[in-house]
């Protein structure tokens, strides 16, 4: 699996003219990587888009270019494009039903099985980024897949500081998934988040902050192991 998040289409628009108007090398970007690493999944958890007032063409054009790859574009919405009324998922609905995007838009939860049978992978979408709102909270029993993934948007607990924080996630909530692999966003910073027995990374920001980033490339076997590879803009800019 390649593991991304706050991938924030729309964050700034092109600085020039190979670039367009609303930029699209990250997207360019982890479509290659997908190739490069020969992955079977991409997970982008959390803020795919930076927020909901993205023209419809740039959000399609975003989705055609992950999908292009051929292989499986699981989605779950961030702080920046919550699954409210207004969201920008719900607008362009069929767009991802066309594209293939599978999204995880449930609020209390959803799942989908990949790999004929052998991985579950399972997320809760955000609506509103609040304290209230808990990534982790209500996972379902570990399923009789091989494999168990989580993905969760949310900030991690460190200390007691942190107590007010929006979105909360603690290492304990980590560990009672019984996941496999818990792929985290919303923090920008490559960070182990793993605890007892399950692994747990945020993956880094795609274009890095500032010049290139860094993707978790995970891999499911006797056991979980995970890569740090470098997301690079392609050379000729996003057109």
């Amino acid at each position: 699996m390649l593991h991304t998040s706050d991938v924030h289409i729309g964050h700034t628009k092109g600085p020039g003219d190979s670039h367009r108007e609303v930029c699209q090398c990250p997207a360019h970007a982890l479509a290659a990587a997908v190739i490069e690493h020969r992955v079977d999944v991409l997970i982008v958890a959390g803020d795919l888009f930076d927020h909901a007032r993205l023209p419809d063409a740039a959000i399609v054009r975003t989705l055609e270019l992950l999908t292009a790859p051929g292989v499986p574009v699981i989605v779950i919405p961030g702080n920046h494009d919550v699954h409210d009324t207004t969201s920008l998922w719900e607008r362009c609905r069929i767009d991802v039903e066309r594209t293939g995007v599978k999204l995880l838009d449930r609020l209390d939860g959803s799942s989908l099985v990949l790999a004929s049978g052998r991985v579950t992978v399972w997320g809760r979408a955000m609506a509103d980024h609040e304290p209230q709102y808990r990534p982790l909270a209500e996972v379902p029993p570990r399923p009789n897949t091989q494999w168990f993934v989580v993905a969760a948007h949310g900030h991690l607990n460190l200390t007691s500081d942190d107590a007010h924080r929006s979105s909360p996630i603690t290492h304990e909530e980590i560990s009672a998934t019984e996941a496999d692999y818990v792929a985290l966003g919303h923090w920008h910073v490559t960070t182990d988040a793993s605890h007892g027995e399950v692994v747990a990374w945020y993956p880094g920001a795609p274009m890095g902050y500032p010049g290139n980033g860094t993707a978790a490339l995970v891999t499911l076997d006797d056991q979980v192991t995970v890569e740090h590879v470098a997301i690079s803009a392609p050379k000729n800019s996003c057109l």
